[in-house]
């Protein structure tokens, strides 16, 4: 039982050290370093040597897709090579299992000590020191933890050694390989796996030809965690995720060939063995090889797998919304542009507002997208200005361009509150279309948002006094129709209260759409300054 309970223990301190190594070293990186990053981006060599250093540094090649995906999505990267860097990211985090195989037991001891000392006498200052020491004491962790596992397995391995289940378990590849799936399936990491493996070949628990098909599994399972994530995402997630099936497929090829080969030879691998003094080692280095090859074999067939993933999986309508029109990543370099042009995709983005309605107004076009559609939409839009002005910010322009930058960071968390509001609106004007008063709401609130539309249209240069004198404040008189209702008994309780909660959205439409239309008149007098 204290073997196991060691065992367990260890596994604990292996897997709270991979957490916490690369929940440490994202925030520590900094914005301005993942910038830098995108920037480093420009072809297949340097993406590869980056997407291989993002990999080592998070330990996690879903944190860099997801990194890569927000850039796209924000305007800050192109859809080109690029979506090659999570890729490569695998060949960095498979650096873990060969970290693993060197015992740094003892510096993993001192790193613990150093951190608890530092953290109870209180002597980090700032987030970025606590960030350090957190990712220091993750890594420690993990090696810690293997070092436990190691101590464990001896008193397993004299006891497991010429079972006949266990004898049966380990000469059968298959079942290794469903295990090596499982672990990899359960970590969200065949890095995570592939460590595991060359622990127990360090300890003598397991062979080397019985720790190929492991990691092979351990590999092919990571094809189906990247599987699972690509319906759910957008087109760059799609090929981004599609890339790294490839990948994985392409590895566990490799790999499979290569524990095929010892299984049929074992002569020449005992032969080719018997001079390495760590045969864990040699079984990480395999591991990383096979990440190599398969990540050269995904940069082959890019072209090939973006057609596919085009061909299968179309973009929807709501995908289709969500791609912004205007925003470049060239023109970063060019603060004046990039405000230009996120000035004309809010404007975009804000014209929007009275179709929201179409589907709930009389004589409104019925073939306007849902609603619910267009406000998933305006939000993911909305987030992609926000990325995209504060990749802009990253690069220090000058006052004036900062406070411009402001004004529309301001002036895109407006339109999608908007955008949230009015969503709001339409389901409760559906409920209450029967009713007159809902009907005359409605239309008020269109011809209201056609106004805000257009001033936004003219990019801030129509004087806005007429506009804001039409969303002059209506709190009395939403207050008295709510009276109104409130007194009439023919009206039944679910319309009652749609209509009700229809009064208390249009005011909350009207105050932000107030604050739009004053963003829009600030930033055009800010760039026509002079």
């Amino acid at each position: 039982m204290a073997t196991i309970a060691l065992l367990l223990s260890g596994l604990g301190l292996f897997f709270i050290g991979v957490r916490g190594l690369s929940a440490n070293l994202v925030p520590l990186v900094g914005r301005r370093a993942r910038a830098a990053f995108a920037r480093a981006l420009r072809g297949p060599v340097s993406t590869a040597i980056n997407g291989t250093l993002a990999g080592m540094v998070t330990q996690s090649s879903t944190a860099v897709s997801w990194i890569i995906v927000s850039f796209v999505r924000g305007g800050v990267l192109t859809d080109g090579p690029a979506l090659m860097a999570p890729t490569w990211a695998n060949v960095g985090t498979a650096l873990l299992p060969l970290i693993v195989a060197i015992d740094t037991s003892t510096a993993a001891g001192i790193v613990i000590g150093v951190v608890g000392f530092i953290t109870y006498f209180r002597l980090v200052r700032g987030d970025r020191m606590r960030n350090a020491l957190e990712a220091a004491l993750g890594a420690a962790l993990l090696l810690f933890g293997m070092h436990l596992v190691s101590i464990a397995v001896g008193p397993m391995r004299e006891a497991l050694m010429h079972h006949p289940w266990w004898d049966a378990a380990v000469a059968n590849p298959w079942l290794l390989a469903l295990i090596g799936a499982g672990f990899s399936m359960l970590a969200q990491s065949s890095s995570v796996a592939a460590a595991l493996a060359v622990a127990a070949v360090g300890t003598g628990l397991l062979d080397f030809g019985a720790a190929l098909p492991l990691i092979a599994g351990a590999n092919a399972a990571g094809t189906i965690n990247n599987a699972v994530l690509i319906p759910g995402e957008t087109s760059t997630g799609r090929v981004v995720f599609s890339l790294q099936v490839v990948q994985k497929l392409g590895g566990s090829v490799l790999l499979a060939a290569l524990a095929v080969f010892a299984a049929y030879r074992p002569d020449y691998v005992e032969q080719v063995l018997g001079s390495a003094q760590d045969v864990g080692a040699e079984l990480a280095l395999i591991f990383l090889a096979a990440q190599v090859g398969g990540s050269v074999i995904a940069a082959l067939l890019e072209g090939a797998t973006r057609r596919t993933v085009a061909r299968l999986l179309p973009m929807n309508v709501a995908e289709t919304l969500s791609q912004p029109a205007f925003l470049m990543r060239e023109s970063l370099d060019d603060p004046a542009a990039a405000l230009d042009l996120t000035t004309r995709e809010l404007a975009r983005l804000s014209g929007r507002l009275p179709l929201l309605l179409d589907r709930v107004r009389e004589g409104g076009d019925p073939k306007t997208p849902p609603a619910a559609v267009l406000r998933g939409a305006g939000a993911t839009l909305s987030a992609t200005v926000k990325a995209y002005l504060a990749s802009l910010l990253d690069a220090q322009p000058a006052r004036d361009e900062v406070a411009v930058a402001l004004l529309l960071d301001d002036g895109a968390t407006n339109v999608a509150a908007l955008h949230e509001a009015v969503a709001e609106f339409t389901e409760a004007a559906a409920t209450a279309r029967g009713l007159p008063t809902a009907q005359r709401l409605t239309e008020a609130l269109h011809l209201l948002l056609g106004a805000v539309a257009e001033h936004a249209e003219s990019l801030g240069a129509d004087e806005p006094d007429m506009v804001l004198s039409l969303l002059g404040h209506r709190d009395h008189l939403m207050e008295e129709l709510r009276q109104r209702l409130s007194s009439q008994q023919d009206i039944a309780p679910e319309v009652q209260n749609a209509l009700f909660h229809m009064t208390v959205l249009f005011e909350r439409i009207v105050w932000l759409a107030r604050r739009l239309v004053n963003d829009f008149s600030q930033v055009h007098r800010a760039q026509n300054a002079d």
